[in-house]
Protein backbone atom coordinates (compact mmCIF):
# COMPACT_ATOMS: atom_id res chain seq x y z
CA UNK A 1 0.00 0.00 0.00
CA UNK A 2 2.79 2.36 0.46
CA UNK A 3 4.40 1.89 -2.41
CA UNK A 4 0.81 2.73 -4.16
CA UNK A 5 0.60 6.50 -2.16
CA UNK A 6 4.36 7.15 -3.12
CA UNK A 7 3.92 5.85 -7.16
CA UNK A 8 0.90 5.40 -7.81
CA UNK A 9 1.43 4.83 -11.63
CA UNK A 10 4.51 2.53 -11.48
CA UNK A 11 2.01 0.47 -8.59
CA UNK A 12 -1.02 0.41 -11.06
CA UNK A 13 1.31 -0.67 -13.71
CA UNK A 14 2.89 -3.83 -11.65
CA UNK A 15 -0.71 -4.54 -10.99
CA UNK A 16 -2.01 -4.66 -14.58
CA UNK A 17 1.30 -6.61 -15.31
CA UNK A 18 0.95 -9.09 -12.23
CA UNK A 19 -2.33 -9.49 -12.11
CA UNK A 20 -4.30 -8.49 -15.65
CA UNK A 21 -7.75 -10.35 -14.70
CA UNK A 22 -7.78 -8.23 -11.53
CA UNK A 23 -6.83 -5.03 -13.12
CA UNK A 24 -9.72 -4.91 -15.79
CA UNK A 25 -12.25 -6.34 -13.55
CA UNK A 26 -11.60 -3.25 -11.14
CA UNK A 27 -11.61 -0.76 -14.68
CA UNK A 28 -14.56 -1.98 -16.01
CA UNK A 29 -16.03 -2.03 -12.55
CA UNK A 30 -15.46 1.45 -12.09
CA UNK A 31 -16.08 3.07 -15.66
CA UNK A 32 -19.30 1.10 -15.72
CA UNK A 33 -21.17 3.66 -13.45
CA UNK A 34 -19.59 6.49 -14.80
CA UNK A 35 -21.17 5.33 -18.20
CA UNK A 36 -24.36 4.93 -17.19
CA UNK A 37 -24.68 9.19 -15.87
CA UNK A 38 -22.11 10.58 -18.54
CA UNK A 39 -23.49 8.58 -21.63
CA UNK A 40 -27.04 9.55 -22.43
CA UNK A 41 -26.51 13.20 -22.26
CA UNK A 42 -23.95 13.06 -24.68
CA UNK A 43 -26.08 10.69 -27.04
CA UNK A 44 -28.84 12.93 -26.90
CA UNK A 45 -26.35 15.73 -27.63
CA UNK A 46 -25.40 13.99 -30.94
CA UNK A 47 -29.23 13.41 -31.86
CA UNK A 48 -29.67 9.81 -30.74
CA UNK A 49 -33.61 9.06 -30.02
CA UNK A 50 -35.29 6.73 -27.72
CA UNK A 51 -36.81 3.83 -30.32
CA UNK A 52 -40.20 3.34 -30.53
CA UNK A 53 -41.51 0.70 -27.61
CA UNK A 54 -42.36 -3.20 -28.36
CA UNK A 55 -46.28 -3.30 -28.56
CA UNK A 56 -47.46 -6.13 -26.33
CA UNK A 57 -51.15 -6.66 -27.86
CA UNK A 58 -51.80 -7.13 -31.06
CA UNK A 59 -54.06 -3.80 -32.71
CA UNK A 60 -57.77 -4.64 -33.01
CA UNK A 61 -58.76 -3.76 -36.34
CA UNK A 62 -60.67 -0.56 -37.25
CA UNK A 63 -63.93 -2.35 -38.48
CA UNK A 64 -67.55 -3.60 -37.44
CA UNK A 65 -67.06 -7.57 -36.57
CA UNK A 66 -68.70 -10.21 -38.56
CA UNK A 67 -70.50 -12.64 -36.94
CA UNK A 68 -68.85 -16.35 -37.61
CA UNK A 69 -71.21 -18.98 -39.14
CA UNK A 70 -70.12 -23.23 -39.47
CA UNK A 71 -67.01 -24.35 -37.97
CA UNK A 72 -65.39 -20.84 -37.93
CA UNK A 73 -66.97 -20.42 -34.53
CA UNK A 74 -65.43 -22.66 -31.81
Amino acid sequence: MASFISQPFKATYRFAYDRPAYFWSLVIGFVGPVYVLVMPPIQRKYGRVKPESIPYTYPMPNRPRRPTVGYEDP
